[in-house]
């Protein structure tokens, strides 16, 4: 098997994103956990994996098979899933094809995630679970209690025309619950309640050091500003 044999919609500029964002951590910020809150069948969870440093825990939250059975998930995205519905088993599978432990794995809504999770112990945070507005400003929740100062949460389908609860729940935080954006690429957000700008700067050069992406000028909202990764061309 190799990467690009895994389903999923995980896509090259955020495999950079990821890398660059948890390299910089790496390099710059105290030891802490990782986390998914929504795995499918493990694309951004195996490269998490590749980032951890010793003693560091990555925990995967998903409701697997169950996402057909359980009634927090609204009909609409049973019928996503379909006869894509991921299973543990699967996702098992694809993880030990790159690495020879498991993550640790929560089988569960991700609203149960703080009674396996300790307050403040992760520094890296993934939102690709429920796009329900309910669920992810609940994930959004927990994910502030969880993370470091300065820890990164990355949000999933931020902007897409059929993810509008998504949209809510991440523009609400940033502009009311003084969640910081850092960059955005079209498929994923990438913010902080600590201080943005070190990791901004880390990756505009990073981009501008690449031979394929680049960052645009800074946006402004309010006093806040956010650039966008992209592919050069695009």
């Amino acid at each position: 098997m190799t990467y690009d044999d895994i389903p999923g919609w995980f896509y090259p500029i955020d495999q950079a994103g990821f890398a660059w964002v948890l390299d910089f951590q790496n390099d710059m910020t105290p030891p802490g956990d990782l986390l998914e809150l929504g795995t499918f069948m493990g694309k951004s969870a195996i490269l998490m994996g590749q980032k951890l440093k010793p003693g560091e825990r990555l925990t995967v939250c998903d409701l697997f098979e169950d996402v057909v059975t359980w009634d927090g998930v609204d009909q609409t995205e049973k019928a996503f899933f379909g006869s894509r519905t991921p299973t543990r088993q699967q996702f098992e599978a694809n993880y030990r094809a790159f690495h020879p432990c498991l993550p640790e794995i929560v089988q569960a809504p991700t609203g149960t995630i703080c009674r396996h999770v300790a307050p403040k112990s992760c520094r890296f945070v993934h939102i690709d679970a429920s796009h329900l507005y309910a669920n992810v400003r609940e994930d959004t929740i927990s994910a502030r209690q969880l993370l470091q100062d300065n820890g990164v949460v990355v949000f999933d389908d931020y902007r897409k025309p059929e993810c509008p609860g998504t949209a809510a729940a991440v523009w609400e935080a940033i502009l009311n619950d003084a969640l910081h954006p850092i960059f955005a690429t079209d498929a994923k957000l990438y913010a902080t309640w600590g201080d943005p700008e070190p990791l901004r700067a880390a990756i505009i050069a990073r981009a501008r050091a690449s031979d394929w992406c680049r960052t645009g000028n800074p946006v402004a909202i309010r006093d806040m500003q956010i650039i966008r990764l992209a592919r050069r061309g695009k």
